[in-house]
Order: structure tokens, then sequence, then C-alpha cells
């Protein structure tokens, strides 16, 4: 768990464009990890004082502790939960249990770097977040979407974010960034799947984590109605408001697709795979229904 290049930028351009982290929470003690020369740079170009960066490395631990960092975003209280007191957290608290009352609604910023995917009873530990949030506040994610198998119980989609951070539960998405970690180290924005009516599927090379930052807007009663994946409710909708005697056609590509396979089913398996790889449009960064490349570099 920890703060990471890609992370710290994130977190910079959430404090400039007015986020707040007086009270702050983090799940887990973070641990951060750019270098000295990095941090100067990243501070810099977000207009903080280079004494500012200097005060992250104050700690002899190696890597140090985040607690300086977030005192530089502009935390005065900062609180750590985690399980064990191994790391020296501040709240022992197990995810998987609901949070104790004295911890609802009292932070301005719950920010996660590395936690939520470790814990079984997600829904729990989601719920928690969400609730710790004061209204205003924001709650921050850095977690796994694509080919980190192994490292944690799960992976996640924009569609959970976009399904649970919602108006019915008093939250509302402000960005979802999804971070390609390859050599280029490239953002991109993941659209709404209620919005474009269609799936935001991507298959890549490398490891990609999801960036969430949602503002609690109002405090309403969490999952009085359990979320549904969108491009289910359109076609269960739809059928409601249509006919349920008559079963349309399918499309032509379905059918040919159909008839080949029955007649040649190894080359159309084969062919399947490159309809499901990076190959295919669909399935890619580059499609820009789904996703649309972001700048990294602070706002001017």
């Amino acid at each position: 768990m920890g703060i990471d290049v890609e992370s710290a930028r994130f977190l910079l351009q959430s404090r400039q464009q007015g986020v707040r982290f007086d009270r702050c929470l983090t799940l887990g003690r973070q641990r951060y990890f750019p270098g000295k020369r990095e941090t100067r740079r990243l501070f810099r170009r977000f207009g903080f004082p280079e004494e500012a960066a200097d005060a992250v490395f104050e700690s002899d631990e190696e890597p140090p502790f985040a607690e300086p960092f977030w005192k530089a975003l502009g935390a005065q209280e900062i609180e750590t939960l985690d399980r064990s007191d191994y790391e020296g957290a501040s709240v022992i608290h197990d995810l998987n249990e609901p949070a104790p009352e004295s911890l609802r609604q009292a932070f301005d910023a719950v920010c996660d770097f590395g936690t939520i995917e470790h814990v079984f009873n997600f829904p729990t530990a989601l719920r928690n977040c969400m609730e710790m949030v004061k209204p205003g506040g924001r709650l921050i994610l850095h977690t796994p979407a694509n080919n980190y198998c192994g490292h944690g119980f799960y992976q996640f989609s924009p569609e959970l974010f976009y399904r649970t951070l919602n108006e019915e539960n008093g939250f509302c998405v402000e960005r979802m960034i999804a971070v390609e970690y390859g050599p280029l180290r490239r953002w991109f924005e993941a659209a709404d799947p209620e919005r474009i009516r269609a799936r935001v599927n991507v298959i890549n090379a490398f490891p990609a984590l999801l960036f969430v930052q949602a503002r609690r807007a109002a405090v309403k009663p969490l999952f009085s109605r359990w979320p549904q994946q969108s491009d289910y409710v359109s076609l269960w909708t739809g059928r409601e408001q249509g006919s349920p005697e008559r079963k349309p056609a399918a499309p032509w590509s379905v059918r040919i697709r159909r008839k080949f396979l029955e007649a040649c089913p190894r080359a159309a398996r084969a062919i399947e795979a490159f309809r499901h790889s990076p190959f295919n449009g669909a399935y890619a960064w580059r499609n820009r229904r789904s996703f649309r490349s972001v700048s990294k570099n602070p706002r001017q």
C-alpha cells in the first residue's frame, strides 16, 4: 500500500481542483514511493514550494510513511485505518465488518491506495468507505482494473463505481481515470457505460488501475436498491415495455458467425481469439467511445 508517482500526481491534481484534505483517513498506513528529485518536479508543476517536497522525506524510514505528503496537501488531522497495528495505524478495524458510528461522516477525504481489493466482504468495505465521508467530502480510490490477477481478491471495472457512487446513494463521480502502467504511463478518462449505452471494455498488455474521485453530495440511505449492471437494466426495461411473445431475429453477423462455427469450428475459435484482443478497437484504449486520453499535467 502506498503513494506512487501516478497517485501522487492524481492527488496533487485533486488538491489543485479544490479537494479538501483537512481531516483525512487513509485505508492502511501509506508509504511514499517517488524519489526526492521526482517529488520536487511534481511539486513545482502543481505550484507547491520545494521545501514542502523536501519535508516529505524528513523521516529516516525507507520508503518513508506518507503523512508528510498528506500534510503538504493540506491535511491537518490524519487517521490511518487497518485491521492490525503492525504498521502503526491509528484506527484498528476490520473492513469486513461495519464501521463504528464514531467514524461515520467524520472525514473530508477517505483515501484508499491499495486496500479494498484485499477485503473479502467488498460490499461492506465500500459501504464503510462511503459512510465515513462527510457531506461535501471526497472518496478517492486507487484500485486494480486489469492484469493484476492474484494481487488481491478482486479487480474492478468502471461500471462498478459508476453504479455505486451515484446520485441514488448520495454521491457523484467527479473523475474516473484508468492508468496503464506501461512505459508511457498513459491516462484515460473512462466513460459511464449507462451514458454511452455500451460496456466499457479493455484488453491490454500492461497492468491498469482505476483512479476514482467521488463527492458525497448528500447523506442518503446506502444501497436501498442493489446496483445492477446498466446494459442488463436496459434489456430488462426494453423487454418490459415491449412484447415478450415475439423473439427478435438474431442479427445477420451473429447468424453468419454461427454458420461458420458449425462448418469450421477450429478456424472460428482462432478468429474469435483475435476478436477479443487489443487488435479489435472495441477492446482497446483507442476506442474513443469508452476512453478519452487525458493530460497528466496540471491545469493552467
